[in-house]
């Protein structure tokens, strides 16, 4: 009697060594650039010491790892040194070989964690006319995440997040003469949230015309050039269709109560463009 109890005793705790380790902790809490940083994931089952790796991706900058005494739980303490996201896996092996993972991203924020929008105002369009313009934000952690979080945009015109996602491009075709008031939102990599409001109007016919001229290029391969006009001066759309064989451009496809700025270019027989000439900012009444 006494031998088969042992067989079986023996028995049972090989079985326990077969079980499975889970790790149960889920998610990890999201840091701050400078401030001290303590977590820890927990895994059960099976039997310890369990062994902890991180298998693909990485720590933050500044933080480290250290299995407890225990060996049921790693430990993640550091003071963050970059703001950014961070995706990493955990791995535990329980003594008898099963494996647990669990992915996790981190959050570090920078000191000042605020993301906010920086544009203030957005360009006003004419129906049928392409209309292009970027909402940009600035500050916490990217990537950021965009939205329009109340009213709408311009039928004929969608969003789309730059490959940063610093800005939100719009762009399209307006369809419909109207006022429109969107609402655009941005949450950085920490969570932190910010709107503004905007109102774009839309003319159904084109009010007032820009007329542009600029100096002769003195080489003599010209063949013509380009204007080129901007909504906020970095971002740049060229307007004429074909070379403008002068040195005169009108640009009657603008928009009352907006700004613009233009640059021209001179492009050579051989198809060679120049650079822009000095930038000229133009506020339409």
């Amino acid at each position: 009697m006494k031998a088969w109890l042992g067989s079986l005793l023996l028995i049972l705790g090989a079985a326990e060594c077969w079980a499975a380790v889970t790790i149960t902790t889920t998610r990890l809490p999201n840091g701050t650039v400078g401030s001290v940083y303590s977590a820890s994931v927990q895994a059960s089952g099976g039997c310890t010491p369990y062994r902890w790796a991180v298998t693909s991706g990485s720590l933050p900058g500044g933080i480290t790892k250290v299995v407890s005494s225990t060996t049921t739980s790693l430990k993640l303490s550091g003071t963050p040194k970059t703001a950014a996201a961070y995706a990493f896996t955990v791995a535990a092996t329980g003594c008898g070989g099963h494996v647990s993972s669990v992915s996790y991203k981190i959050a570090i924020q920078a000191t000042t964690a605020t993301v906010r929008i920086t544009t203030s105002t957005l360009p006003n369009a004419i129906v049928g006319h392409v209309y292009s313009a970027a909402v940009k934000a600035s500050g916490g952690c990217t990537p950021y995440k965009w939205s329009i979080a109340s009213g709408a945009l311009p039928a004929g015109i969608t969003a789309t997040t730059s490959s940063s996602t610093t800005s939100l491009n719009l762009g399209g075709t307006p369809k419909t003469a109207a006022t429109y008031a969107p609402v655009v939102q941005v949450i950085g990599c920490g969570g932190v949230t910010f709107k503004t409001s905007y109102k774009i109007v839309i003319q159904a016919t084109p009010i007032h015309v820009v007329d542009l001229s600029w100096t002769a290029s003195v080489s003599k391969n010209v063949s013509g050039y380009n204007m080129y006009r901007s909504p906020d001066g970095a971002t740049w759309k060229r307007v004429n269709a074909s070379l403008i064989a002068s040195t005169l451009y009108t640009d009657s496809t603008v928009a009352s109560a907006t700004t613009y700025y233009y640059a021209a270019t001179a492009v050579d027989i051989y198809g060679k463009e120049s650079s822009k000439t000095p930038i000229v900012k133009v506020s339409v009444p």
